[in-house]
């Protein structure tokens, strides 16, 4: 899902939308109705449910204690799945003062219009506002904010967002939804899905045709547990005819994609009206995943002060140690997520492991050892190196297995000819298995890298790491 790469809070100033008067009464309908840009997407979540799901895993870590709501939306870009921009707000279990929030994050106060905003050097602006709320514009664009604050929209919101966004949320823990409406022709689906497995059985014009006419897709995960998630994808036609395939076909999307979500084979669909909906269990892994859509993990620091301490300004033996296992075990648990996840492909292992090795960079390094940095960025750039031999690998192997299809036939000792319709599944095999191959390779080395490292602080800070 590149790591499906994916934000936005909440613009409550200006005439009509007094920025104190909108902070108490948050909303996803505000949120986009305050965009300053016309988004495609938003998120909710509900902090401490989620937190108690992904709980004893590397996501709980990056969803601060004191954080409740939040409430994001913005535009990225379907093909890379990188946010441009995205803006919104949270809500948290206390409030925040902008000196000392500056202070706690190493940034610095400025002003706009008559509000005070905080830089952070993590490339966002936040806003203190009042009942404990917090706005948020991505990335620190100073216009960007300055047309957030004033109000001051130059589009209008999504139709299908507009409607999505009046969904209650007393009884979801996150709910995602991105507008896809007028993304594909019917011809470019067309061919694209002519060779898939899981559309054999339908008539593949008339399929593309439907296929087109997708407004949006939802995720919705229910307070109960992470057992009772719905992925609904809304049409403007009728789609039942698609519904026998849905699911085959949706695993087969995100394979094409060499992605994967590997809960979704034993996901339930099901039709009503003009919506197909897959429910079932949902991972955290997959969780991380769609907020990582939002940069999360990064922000979830600036929101929350109690989670900023990895950037005091005190310059102390005990701070500096402090700071320094903040970092070390930050980029630990990265790895721990990498050598856990069970990748049913080179090409989902490929995309993870790119998306690791950003996560990586995005971890704050002011006043961090440079010993430390440097380890951390040694292992991203190996995680980001993994990731292109992986690729080039599943490349150059589908290339031989095209090249040589039309040499796969064999003379029987009758003069006959047959064809070794296994031929293509080797190659695919031998580009799986170097893969994997290279994969082991940099998982030892950063292996013996983090315990060299742990040596060296531990003996430098008196401090077991």
């Amino acid at each position: 899902m590149n790591g499906l790469r994916v934000g936005l809070l909440i613009a409550w100033v200006g005439v009509l939308f007094p920025l104190d008067a909108l902070a108490q009464e948050a909303s996803m309908s505000s949120v986009l109705a305050s965009s300053p840009n016309r988004a495609n997407c938003f998120l909710y979540m509900d902090a401490p449910s989620i937190k108690s799901f992904v709980a004893g895993t590397p996501v709980a870590d990056d969803i601060p204690d004191g954080l409740r709501e939040v409430r994001l939306a913005g535009e990225f870009e379907l093909k890379s799945l990188n946010m441009l921009w995205q803006v919104g707000s949270v809500s948290l279990k206390q409030s925040l003062d902008a000196t000392r929030l500056a202070k706690m994050l190493n940034g610095y106060v400025e002003t706009i219009g008559s509000r005070q905003i905080v830089w952070s050097p993590r490339q966002s602006y936040l806003v203190p506002m009042a009942n404990n709320q917090m706005g948020l514009v991505r990335p620190a664009d100073r216009k960007l904010a300055s047309r957030w604050l004033r109000n001051e929209k130059t589009s209008d919101v999504s139709t299908y967002l507009r409607n999505r966004a009046t969904q209650s949320t007393n009884f979801v823990a996150l709910l995602l939804a991105i507008d896809l409406e007028d993304s594909w022709s019917p011809i470019a689906i067309e061919q694209r899905i002519a060779t898939f497995e899981s559309m054999k059985s339908l008539d593949t014009a008339a399929a593309a045709k439907t296929l087109s006419t997708i407004q949006g897709v939802r995720v919705m995960v229910s307070k109960k547990n992470l057992d009772d998630c719905i992925i609904s994808m809304d049409f403007s036609t009728n789609p039942s005819s698609l519904l026998p395939v849905a699911k085959d076909f949706f695993v087969e999307v995100l394979s094409r994609n060499q992605s994967s979500i590997p809960e979704a084979s034993t996901w339930k669909p099901s039709l009503e009206q003009n919506t197909i909906s897959l429910r079932g269990t949902i991972s955290p892994g997959t969780i991380d995943d769609l907020l990582g859509l939002f940069a999360f993990h990064s922000q979830a620091t600036d929101s929350h002060p109690a989670a900023s301490a990895s950037s005091p300004t005190q310059g102390t033996e005990s701070d500096a140690a402090s700071i320094c296992k903040i970092y070390f075990d930050k980029v630990s648990g990265v790895v721990k997520r990498v050598r856990d996840y069970s990748a049913s492909n080179t090409g989902d292992r490929a995309q993870l492991n790119g998306r690791m090795a950003n996560r990586i960079d995005a971890i704050p390094t002011l006043n961090v050892d440079q010993e430390l940095v440097n380890y951390g960025a040694a292992v991203a750039k190996g995680l980001r190196g993994n990731m292109v031999a992986l690729q080039t690998a599943n490349i150059s192997y589908g290339t031989d297995a095209v090249v040589n299809s039309g040499v796969n036939a064999y003379a029987d000792v009758y003069g006959g000819v047959y064809y070794d319709v296994n031929r293509p599944y080797q190659y695919q095999a031998m580009g799986q298995g170097v893969g994997n191959t290279a994969y082991r390779e940099i998982i030892a080395k950063i292996d013996q890298m983090e315990a060299d490292m742990r040596r060296n602080l531990t003996e430098k800070y008196q401090v077991q790491f």
